[in-house]
């Protein structure tokens, strides 16, 4: 297999590494991952993380490019790169960042982050998930929906602007460090209870924290089921940052794209407000896009090529 192998693409984010192995037509030939992300690496060993995942698909005497996206360009990866600005193209090769290493058997390149001047916002994993989309779509209002979620406008495949969320840091601080812990620490769902605090977040954002007080209030003067509590808190954190995005729903039309539990869940808000929603799979698109960031690497270079050749 190893001989059929022509390029790896990585996507390492914070708390993973995951590597796809692919033929010179973009057909993925095998996967492996490891949980080595970013803040797991120690005395910067980043070669080392890598190479214990992908060095069965490596060959004696053969260079096998990777190209990798996510956190491993951050300031705290394995070689910090400039982000684009927008308005960009992502996944664009003149803008990839070769990194040295000690293995004559790889080149990698790291696909840069993207940084919102205007407003202020930055990306580093998302640009490649957006790649991954513009392989369909040209055009699109986009919500990548998870810790940090973003709001994007992709016009004539340009990334036009966009903005962060933190809805599910949020939540994650709300339900497990917060006083509001002891009243919605319940596993379970109330699709009612939901959607209520979604439509109350959109609604009176100004009174978030009023609201997330009153679930407190009701488990102690109501003794309310606390999955109910949990599931409206979820609500409550979705229709504020829905509020937030409003500039984004003018179209009623949303590209989403994470994993299919927070999909189904911002489906659910946004068909609240009469926005019509199509979702994506994260890690699918990811390769993806890793696939149109190494074939815009291949046209480049192919163009260089032709170029020097007269």
């Amino acid at each position: 297999m190893n001989q059929n192998i022509c390029w790896i693409g990585v996507d390492w984010g914070i708390t993973h590494l995951r590597c796809y192995a692919l033929n010179d037509e973009g057909n993925l030939l095998d996967s492996a991952s490891s949980k080595d992300g970013i803040n797991k690496i120690k005395d910067a060993k980043f070669e080392e993380a890598l190479l214990t995942v992908i060095d069965p698909w490596l060959e004696s005497g053969k260079v096998t490019p990777v190209l990798a996206c996510g956190m491993v360009g951050s300031r705290n990866g394995w070689l910090e790169t400039p982000f684009q600005k927008t308005p960009c193209r992502p996944c664009d090769y003149e803008q990839f960042v070769r990194i040295t290493c000690n293995d004559s058997r790889i080149k990698i390149y790291v696909i840069p982050g993207v940084a919102n001047l205007k407003q202020i916002d930055l990306m580093r994993g998302e640009e490649t998930q957006l790649a991954g989309l513009l392989c369909d779509i040209d055009s699109a209002i986009v919500c990548l929906p998870g810790t940090h979620s973003k709001w994007v406008q992709i016009k004539d495949g340009r990334i036009e602007k966009f903005s962060t969320f933190i809805s599910g840091e949020l939540f994650d601080l709300m339900s497990n460090k917060s006083m509001i812990r002891y009243s919605v620490n319940k596993d379970g769902w109330d699709n009612n209870a939901f959607t209520e605090g979604v439509l109350s977040g959109f609604k009176t954002p100004e009174l978030l924290s009023n609201s997330f007080f009153k679930l407190r209030a009701d488990d102690l003067m109501h003794n309310i089921d606390h999955a109910v509590l949990r599931s409206k808190l979820s609500g409550l954190i979705i229709g504020l940052e829905l509020a937030g995005a409003k500039d984004y729903l003018k179209e009623q039309n949303v590209q989403l794209i994470g994993e299919p539990v927070l999909n189904n869940l911002y489906s659910i808000a946004l068909s609240l407000l009469k926005v019509e929603t199509s979702a994506h799979n994260a890690s699918q698109i990811t390769l993806s896009g890793l696939k149109y960031g190494f074939n815009s690497m291949q046209k480049y270079l192919g163009s260089e090529q032709k170029g020097n050749n007269g």
